[in-house]
């Protein structure tokens, strides 16, 4: 609990842009960053899996976290600068732990700087 408690505030910094003038987000850096991370979600990976890659990838996604297997996954060509960080929007296909399937819209919010970091802000 200690660790996941550490990477959401380290997450949540980097979200909220704690340093003034800090650099946009390398968006071919930010985009390939959430591709790793959904394929290991993908391939039945916790999420903490990233945490030992070099450099670590930290991620926040409730329902990776809850245990939702992730069957499919399209990243829209369409992002944008949101302070800091790249927010990416994604079509998942999911399969909740009771073996539903389910098809939504979540916005990712992925930074570059120091440390990768993604953080799921929403679902539409």
């Amino acid at each position: 609990m200690q660790r996941f408690l550490t990477l959401l505030l380290l997450a949540t910094f980097a979200f909220c842009g704690c340093a003034k003038n800090k650099p946009k987000a390398n968006p071919d850096v930010a985009r390939e960053t959430l591709r790793v991370a959904l394929d290991s979600w993908k391939k039945g990976q916790p999420p903490d899996a990233l945490n030992d890659r070099d450099p670590p990838i930290l991620v926040t996604d409730h329902e990776w976290r809850g245990g939702f297997a992730l069957l499919e996954y399209k990243i829209a060509a369409k992002d944008q600068l949101f302070g800091s960080d790249l927010r990416c929007q994604v079509e998942l296909s999911l399969q909740n732990p009771k073996g539903k399937t389910i098809s939504k819209k979540a916005t990712y919010s992925v930074g570059t700087n120091r440390v990768l970091t993604i953080v799921r802000e929403d679902d539409d």
